[in-house]
C-alpha cells in the first residue's frame, strides 16, 4: 500500500517521542486493536491449536491464551518503533542474557553457530538486543508482499546492528558462518512438504529441517535463544546448551536427532509461557494435508 512507509515511520516518531508509561499504553492499546481486526476463522483456528496440544482445557481458557497471545503484537510493534533508543550503552537496561557466556564462547572461536529462531516471546526485541550485545547475527527474513512495510521492517531490523537478508542459497550462508555470524533460521512454522516428522505436543509434526541440516553441514552447534518478557519493556533472552547430535549416527539421523531436540526445547518454553506463542499460524497444516492418519490419531487419544 502506497504510503505504508511514512505512516510506519511516522508512527516510529510519536512512539519514540513518548514516556515509557504511555508508550506502554499504547502498546496495549495497539495490541487491542490488532485482536478486532484478526479474522474470526485465525481466531477459530488458534483456539484449535491450543486444545490441541492440550495446553487449555476448555474453549473459554484457549480463547483467554489466542487473545494474549495476540494483543502481545501491540507492545512488540511499540517497542520496534522505539528501537532508535536502544543502543549498546542501555540494552542492558531492558534486555538481560541468560547464559551469555555460553554465546561468548562461541564468539571468540569466531566459528559462528545456528540460531533456531522462533516466534515466542518479542522476537523483534531479541534480534535487536544479540545485535547490541556484539554478536554477528544474521537474520534470514521473507520479503513482505508490500514492498513499503518490507523496506521499513528491513531499516529498522538493521538499525540495531542485525544483518538481514532474504532467503539466501547455501553457498551465501556457509561463507556468513565462516565469517563468524550468528545465523538465525526460523524452526517453529509449518514448512510445507519439505520438513520431517519430529515429535512435537504428543504427536508428530512436520517440522523445518533447516537449523540441522546447516549444524551437519558446517559441524556447528545450533543454539536457541528464547526471550521471555519480564516487565514493561524489559525482557530476558535465555540461552540453551548447544545442540548437537548423539554420537554413532548416521547424516540422516543426525539430522532428525538434532530437529527432535530442538522441538523438545520449544515444547518445554511454550509450556511454561503459553501466551508468548504464535497462535495464529496454521503449524499443522501440511502435517494433517499429508499425514491424516496421524491426525485422526491425535484426535482419537
Amino acid at each position: 500500500m502506497k504510503g505504508t512507509y511514512r505512516l510506519l515511520k511516522t508512527l516510529g516518531a510519536f512512539c519514540c517521542g513518548l514516556s515509557e508509561e504511555n508508550a506502554v499504553k499504547a502498546g496495549d492499546a495497539l495490541g487491542k486493536f490488532f485482536w478486532l481486526l484478526v479474522p474470526a476463522r485465525r481466531k477459530r483456528l488458534a483456539v484449535a491449536n491450543l486444545l490441541r496440544t492440550g495446553l487449555a482445557k476448555d474453549e473459554k481458557e484457549a480463547e483467554r491464551i489466542a487473545k494474549a497471545s495476540a494483543v502481545r503484537f501491540g507492545p512488540l510493534g511499540v517497542s520496534m518503533f522505539r528501537f532508535p533508543l536502544l543502543t549498546k550503552e542501555n540494552i542492558s537496561e531492558y534486555v538481560t542474557i541468560r547464559g551469555k557466556e555460553k554465546l561468548d564462547a562461541i564468539k571468540a572461536e569466531g566459528k559462528g553457530c545456528i540460531l533456531a529462531a522462533t516466534h515466542c516471546g518479542n522476537w523483534e526485541v531479541e534480534g535487536a538486543a544479540l545485535a547490541l550485545y556484539g554478536y554477528p547475527l544474521l537474520s534470514v527474513a521473507m520479503k513482505q508482499n508490500n514492498e513499503e512495510f518490507d523496506r521499513f521492517l528491513c531499516e529498522y531490523r538493521s538499525m540495531p546492528g542485525q544483518t538481514v537478508e532474504y532467503k539466501t542459497g547455501v553457498r551465501d550462508m556457509l561463507r556468513r558462518l565462516k565469517e563468524g555470524y550468528f545465523v538465525g533460521l526460523l524452526c517453529d512454522q509449518d514448512p510445507g512438504d519439505t520438513g520431517i516428522l519430529s515429535d512435537f505436543f504428543g504427536e508428530k509434526t512436520l517440522t523445518a529441517t533447516g537449523p540441522a541440516h546447516f549444524s551437519m553441514l558446517c559441524k556447528l552447534p545450533v543454539m536457541t535463544a528464547l526471550i521471555h518478557q519480564t516487565g514493561p519493556f524489559r525482557f530476558e533472552i535465555i540461552i540453551g546448551d548447544p545442540i548437537t547430535p548423539e554420537e554413532g549416527l548416521s547424516k540422516k539421523e543426525a539430522i532428525q536427532n538434532i530437529t527432535d531436540k530442538i522441538n523438545e526445547r520449544l515444547e518445554a518454553w511454550i509450556r511454561e509461557y503459553p501466551e508468548e506463542w504464535f497462535w495464529l499460524h496454521n503449524r499443522w497444516k501440511w502435517t494433517d494435508r499429508l499425514h491424516p492418519e496421524l491426525k485422526s490419531e491425535s484426535r482419537d487419544e
